[in-house]
């Protein structure tokens, strides 16, 4: 029975598409009319990368597109950016169509600015350039997850397209981690980017630097306490600058890089310094250097190509780890044996031991030799791709040791301290309770921030969760099919900008018969707005019918007289159009200031606005506003077979493109003429289709709603 239990909740559960697992489109350059189709076989400018599941990184530089120049060991100086398309297709069915809890899409890296395009349409854009086409802000984001409206996806073939800007050089140009790439239910992707663990790693160096900087300010002199202090500071500010959170924090990943570099390249120098004053000795010369060249490195990559010095770290790394292996534990162990054979003993085994046990060095051997493996292990790459590296661990190990090395020294000098006698001992107690007190209010402070990020983190949640559920409940009580019948045929588009809609729409039909049929849009956004238009529905359909002898004109003043006390707590309002249809194709229009209605006769080149003759006044005022009251009147014409009309809201002529122009009643007007004479269908995606195209690049700023009725 668990066995059948499990099966069928494996078989319930969302498809999960691996972007890997296939083939990749890269070309330099992007355009727009690229973004609908998958390149054809062979079709000149795209560069394969084929599918490998689970470690698949899409490298620019090291792709040898057309153009190219080859990659260095030491890139200097700057280049301009560049722009590069990469495409991946992909299959949906209807277990991701479905699914309960949204869809979501994991990207492991992208940068340097980037824009992801689905089926034709924008869904995220981390573009920020300036007039010149230089970078502005830098994204190069790791662990990225986007949002995907599911009206976006198609059941079947898919295409996500990746607008890539960035250096040619840089490593971080394209996607250069091999996974995941991930297409999947929202809530089982945002579990990839837990990180609590590696959190508290942070939140334990961060509290080491604290704590052991207060000891450094009681007591100036123990240069030890501010070494380490500085060193863990350094490593909990490394680590913190690799984490996912960081990217909401902080905008401009330059900024992130630049702390990421500077604190790797300044952490090493000052363990170094650390290890020399814990043993008793003056900064080595070696340390001063070290750290000298690298605190210019981290200067100077402000200037010049950052990777350079990276590559220099890497490629010098093993130079300070050997040094602090042999000068700082190694060598004094052995002094240490030697100094005890030399006083008397013998150079046994169990000397050997007695000497190591003695030695301050001892307690730092297992730390450096454990990090000095795993840095090297990180570098060389042999753990790409995972939230925590060795070195994560590593680094607590070392930590520790050295901590305690630091403990065993203040408890030496505690137990010193107690022969000076019981006045200097009340007072060593005394500072011993302060200290213990600011760690305990800091410890709380820790827990409460927790807490209080938890709880913040779980509303968040809950709030996404409960918009995508208002979202398809409101949706519900919209028709999701077109009517037609021997006499008329009809096709609508619904298009909310995000999440729940202010505009409505509805068709009135008796059995196959086409009543008439409304398009409304609600002031404002969000969810005042789609509570309206359930609300406003509801109310138009009750009264078309409850009112079918009497004028349109009419019929919207009862509405209106409904509406107003239903609206008089809030501030919004909506427009109508509102159609009854008779027979033989006469048409009765009335009109709440809405947008104008388009005509096209079916042998006619133009399509025009649907006015009165003589130029009266037809529209009325908007609905559910108190003290605006007046009467609404009604127009009646007739269509020929094959004529049609635009009936839409004003998303659609006032969507802007990236040049902030609107689409414009004429660009309706002229995408509703050049339409293909075919079925409403046919003639409404072409009108869509050259919306889309006009919007392509920007993002949809306000509800879009269309329908079109055609005369059979």
């Amino acid at each position: 029975m668990l066995a059948i239990m499990l099966c069928a909740g494996a078989i319930a559960g969302a498809q999960t598409v691996d972007l890997t697992a296939a083939d990749a489109y890269v070309r330099p350059g992007f355009s727009l009319e690229w973004v609908f189709q998958t390149p054809l076989p062979g079709e000149a400018g795209w560069t394969v990368v084929p599918a490998n599941p689970g470690d698949r990184p899409i490298v620019i530089r090291e792709l040898g597109l057309p153009g190219s120049a080859e990659p260095t060991l030491f890139p200097l100086g700057k280049v301009a950016p560049e722009r590069y398309c990469v495409m991946v297709p992909f299959v949906a069915d209807e277990r991701l169509l479905a699914s309960r809890t949204g869809v979501g899409l994991y990207m492991a890296q992208v940068g340097q600015n980037w824009q992801i395009y689905l089926n034709g349409s924008l869904i995220r854009d981390e573009t920020y350039t300036d007039s010149d086409g230089s970078i502005r802000i830098e994204r190069a984001v790791r662990g990225a997850l986007i949002d995907i409206d599911a009206r976006y996806l198609n059941k079947g073939n898919n295409l996500v397209t990746v607008m890539v800007l960035g250096d040619p050089r840089d490593d971080r140009t394209g996607l250069y981690m091999g996974a995941p790439y991930l297409i999947d239910e929202y809530d089982a992707l945002e579990a990839l980017r837990r990180e609590s663990l590696k959190l508290i790693l942070i939140g334990i160096y961060f509290f080491f630097a604290l704590y052991h900087a207060i000891l450094y300010a009681l007591r100036p002199k123990a240069v030890s306490y501010l070494y380490y202090g500085l060193a863990t500071g350094l490593l909990s500010i490394y680590l913190f600058s690799r984490t996912f959170i960081v990217y909401e924090l902080i905008l401009d990943t330059r900024v992130i890089k630049g702390i990421e570099l500077s604190s790797l390249f300044l952490v090493v120098p000052a363990f170094m310094a650390f290890f020399d004053s814990v043993l008793g000795r003056r900064v080595s010369t070696f340390a001063k250097v070290y750290g000298a060249v690298f605190g210019i490195a981290a200067i100077l990559r402000l200037f010049f190509w950052s990777e350079a010095f990276l590559r220099l770290w890497q490629y010098t790394i093993a130079i300070p780890l050997a040094y602090v292996l042999i000068f700082n534990t190694i060598m004094p162990i052995i002094h240490a044996f030697k100094k005890g054979a030399s006083e008397g003993g013998r150079r046994t085994l169990g000397s050997f031991v007695v000497a190591f046990r003695s030695s301050g060095a001892s307690k730092l051997l297992l730390g450096t030799v454990v990090i000095a493996t795993t840095v090297l292990l990180d570098v060389v790459g042999l753990n790409a791709g995972r939230a925590i590296t060795y070195s994560d661990y590593a680094f607590l190990l070392l930590v520790f040791g050295t901590a305690a090395t630091l403990a065993s020294q203040f408890v030496k000098a505690y137990k010193e301290s107690e022969a000076l006698g019981a006045d200097l001992l009340r007072r060593v107690e005394a500072r011993s309770q302060e200290l213990e007190a600011t760690m305990a209010e800091q410890g709380e402070l820790s827990v409460r921030l927790q807490e209080t990020s938890q709880r913040l983190q779980t509303r968040v949640d809950t709030s996404a969760r409960d918009m995508r559920v208002a979202t398809r409940v409101q949706q519900g009580f919209f028709p999701v099919t077109a009517p037609r019948n021997d006499e008329w045929d009809t096709a609508f588009t619904f298009i909310p900008a995000a999440g729940i809609s202010g505009d409505f729409y509805d068709f009135y039909t008796r059995g196959s018969k086409l009543d008439g049929l409304v398009v409304g849009d609600v002031s404002g956004h969000g969810i005042a707005s789609g509570l309206i238009t359930v609300l406003a529905r509801s109310v138009f359909h009750r009264n078309f019918y409850e009112r079918k002898n009497r004028s349109l004109g009419a019929v919207l003043e009862a509405i209106n007289d409904e509406l107003i006390p239903e609206l008089s707590a809030v501030e919004n309002f909506l427009t109508a159009a509102l159609l009854r249809l008779g027979d033989n194709g006469t048409v009765e229009y009335a009109s709440a200031a809405h947008t104008e209605i388009l005509y096209r006769g079916a042998t006619k080149p133009r399509a025009l606005l649907l006015k009165p003759t003589g130029g009266r006044e037809y529209k009325g005022p908007v609905l559910g506003r108190e003290g605006i009251e007046s009467p609404y009147t009604s127009v009646r014409f007739a269509l020929k077979p094959g004529d049609a009309i635009l009936v839409y809201t004003d998303g659609f002529d006032e969507a802007k493109n990236v040049d902030g122009e609107p689409f414009g009643v004429a660009g309706v007007l002229e995408a509703f003429s050049t339409a293909p004479a075919g079925d409403a269908t046919q003639m409404l995606d072409f009108v869509v289709r050259e919306w889309r195209f006009h919007v392509s690049g920007t993002r949809i700023a306000d509800d879009t709603t269309a329908i079109l009725l055609k005369k059979l």
